[in-house]
């Protein structure tokens, strides 16, 4: 594999330019060396390699994503308490990344559904509903097996469902002016600021007087092109929709 310099310095541009956007159009002049050298891709996939990041193309964009264990992009607990201050502790975080996955297994349907979702989205009082079933069924999974359910999925059972259990699921006072103003208090202030996440990485529009959530385009490339190649992912979509399934959180 030889490599120019000039090659080099095309694959950092494209490089940090993913990393600073999450995701380019193909259409973008800045991906012009991408395309047509290989020393170009080359060098990018040295760089993704050592930083554990993963590129993603489709054919409209180019996704550059973390790796689940070892990125140096990866962002711990403490740098994502600082980004968002109204998270309180761990068991707040992961409750939040519990929500995100209700909301990613709800959406995750065969390509022909999504235009279902692209036009209704996903209601707030939904993901309130299958979260609180599914603590509810895991709780007593858990308490059954003594433990064992907790340790076999890596979940942290008796700690999400002791906190979601302590708060209200909404507030009179929660939406002010059109907006969610509380953020941590209550079932809907949570998942909003979850909802949050996926905004911030342009892969969601919200609609907060509506207390509802449209997933893009570019959420189902990453699901399709990055997630779906993911073992946890898999095997974590697949409890939370068998749990789901138990009961009627889907009418």
């Amino acid at each position: 594999m030889s490599i120019s310099t000039q090659q080099l310095q095309d694959a950092a541009k494209i490089f940090f330019q993913l990393l600073n956007k999450k995701m380019v159009e193909t259409n973008d002049p800045i991906l012009g060396p991408y395309f047509e050298e290989d020393g170009v891709r080359d060098a990018i996939k040295v760089l993704a390699e050592e930083s554990r990041t993963r590129i993603i193309q489709t054919a409209d964009r180019i996704h550059l994503v973390a790796r689940p264990e070892g990125s140096i992009f990866a962002t711990s607990f403490t740098q994502f308490k600082k980004r968002y201050g109204d998270v309180e502790n761990k068991k707040h975080f992961y409750l939040m990344n519990l929500i995100v996955f209700v909301f990613l297994a709800e959406i995750d349907i065969p390509s022909t559904s999504n235009l279902r979702w692209e036009h209704a989205g996903v209601s707030y009082y939904l993901l309130e509903r299958n979260m609180t079933q599914l603590l509810a069924q895991w709780q007593k999974e858990n308490k059954e097996s003594e433990g064992k359910f907790s340790e076999a999925y890596g979940l942290a059972v008796e700690d999400m469902t002791d906190i979601w259990g302590s708060m209200a699921v909404d507030l009179e006072t929660e939406t002010v002016d059109e907006r969610i103003s509380n953020t941590r208090k209550t079932h809907i202030g949570l998942i909003h600021t979850s909802m949050r996440l996926l905004r911030d990485e342009g892969l969601v529009f919200i609609i907060e007087d509506e207390k509802r959530v449209i997933p893009k385009i570019e959420l189902f490339e990453r699901l399709e092109e990055g997630y779906h190649q993911l073992a946890r992912y898999e095997e974590m979509r697949d409890l939370v929709l068998t749990t789901l399934s138990r009961g009627d959180s889907h009418a």
